[in-house]
């Protein structure tokens, strides 16, 4: 296994310990596993993150991407990493030099599989696409047709598969863009939105017929960033407020909902109940209050779970913060994403800690009653985004495993946990052990054979 990268004391958090990046690309198997993988888990675990190939980086954001797959087969498991070969990797740029290039994407942030395609994603350039041993195959523009930015977060619709996602702009107008692509990965709509400011929109909320974009105020400042200053800071003067908008063929009309100023990096899930929608998010007072450089920096920065229903009818909305706990990286089951969705899983924060640290809890919550079971993995472990995966022919909504990567600070080990979903604090039904460290990361998911 790799030593953490031996930075000195100043450097910034995110080239600290296990943040730090690992600069060689391995593929080694069959692993060691505690326990027994289940037969049934066929596929792959695959996540993104963010990985200086220099070993520095001026932000946490800026760091190349690098993947991590676990393949899963007949009970064992083989690990292989790669970093994503785009024009930001090739030119060893920073942030500002691939700004004006679509193509100049670090990839470091997501990948989603649709028709066909794997997906690497960062929020500020096109895709990148990669087969499934993570070799780079080159940009994807959906034929031409992607004239812009496209999130990390897109949404893969389990009625229409459709792809479903959006695209900011921070240099000039339209601010967003709302695209649609049909389930054979052609984009058949793009609606040009108007935004007051160009804001910071990392992700989004998808109901079955509706589109919900979060106008919070991280707002991007060109004038401040061609100075060498935050390009980004939280505004609250700017105002926060929800667009609701129709999937399909919208025209781009958005009905916008004021809120209190806030900042979500992430949702957990949205749905229709008669003429309201219903949106569980990741709410936090504030991000970037003490401009870019500080993306986390105290309790008012960390996600903790809160819905707000949208009285579409009433043209107003309800906030209502459902658990104290700091948590953020939240799923469901995919097969539910827009739908009535029951059960959601979170990985904790350390809410003590003066940048983002992950926590050593992973948590289970109905979101019908707002009750959270905890699985605690001891003080020296750390858990990143729980992915939860159905089991075949299952009837409950939470028959399946969840996986999540740890990572024990004081062994410099990283798992991949599976966890019962229904015994959620129980012991893992296996803890696959990784042949190096796999630094913390962002979000990835399951791709079954």
């Amino acid at each position: 296994m790799n030593a953490p990268l031996k930075s000195p004391a100043a450097a910034p958090w995110h080239l600290q310990g296990n943040w730090a990046p690992v600069l060689d690309e391995i593929d080694v198997g069959p692993l060691v596993v505690r326990g027994h993988i289940p037969p049934q888990l066929h596929g792959d675990y695959v996540r993104a993150g963010m990985n200086p190939r220099s070993g520095q980086s001026q932000h946490w954001f800026a760091g190349n991407g690098m993947l991590h797959s676990v393949q899963l087969n007949d009970g064992q498991a083989r690990y292989r990493n790669r970093f994503v070969r785009t024009p930001y990797y090739e030119g060893d740029m920073n942030m500002m030099s691939g700004m004006f290039d679509p193509a100049a994407s670090p990839a470091n942030t997501n990948i989603i599989r649709h028709a066909g395609r794997w997906l690497a994603l960062e929020e500020a350039h096109w895709p990148w696409e990669v087969d499934r041993d993570l070799n780079t195959l080159g940009a994807h523009d959906f034929g031409g047709r992607l004239g812009g930015s496209m999130t990390a977060h897109p949404r893969v619709c389990p009625v229409t598969g459709e792809l479903l996602f959006f695209g900011y702009q921070l240099a000039k107008p339209p601010f967003l863009t709302y695209y649609r692509a049909d389930s054979a990965g052609n984009l058949v709509e793009a609606q040009a939105i108007e935004l007051p400011n160009p804001v910071m929109m990392h992700d989004w909320n998808v109901t079955r017929n509706h589109v919900v974009f979060m106008d919070l105020p991280v707002v991007f400042d060109l004038k401040a960033a061609m100075r060498g200053e935050p390009p980004l800071a939280f505004r609250p003067e700017a105002g926060a407020r929800l667009g609701v908008m129709k999937r399909n063929d919208a025209g781009g009309q958005v009905r916008w909902f004021e809120i209190d100023p806030c900042y979500v990096f992430h949702p957990v899930n949205a749905y229709e109940q008669g003429d309201t929608l219903v949106l569980h998010v990741c709410r936090q007072d504030q991000a970037m209050a003490g401009g870019f450089e500080e993306i986390y920096g105290g309790d008012r920065t960390l996600g903790r779970l809160w819905r707000w229903t949208i009285d579409l009818a009433a043209g107003t909305v309800r906030e209502d913060q459902i658990d104290d706990a700091a948590a953020d990286f939240p799923r469901i089951h995919d097969d539910l994403v827009g739908l009535p969705a029951r059960w959601a899983y979170m990985a904790s924060l350390n809410a003590q800690a003066p940048s983002l640290t992950l926590g050593q809890r992973l948590y289970k919550y109905d979101l019908a009653t707002g009750a959270r079971l905890t699985r605690d993995f001891g003080p020296n472990s750390h858990l990143g985004e729980p992915i939860f995966i159905p089991r075949d022919g299952a009837s409950d909504e939470d028959d399946g495993w969840i996986l999540a990567l740890s990572h024990d600070e004081s062994q410099d080990q990283s798992a991949l946990v599976i966890l019962n979903a229904q015994d959620f604090t129980g012991e893992p039904e296996a803890e696959i052990l990784m042949p190096r460290r796999i630094p913390y990361g962002a979000h990835g998911n399951w791709m079954p054979r």
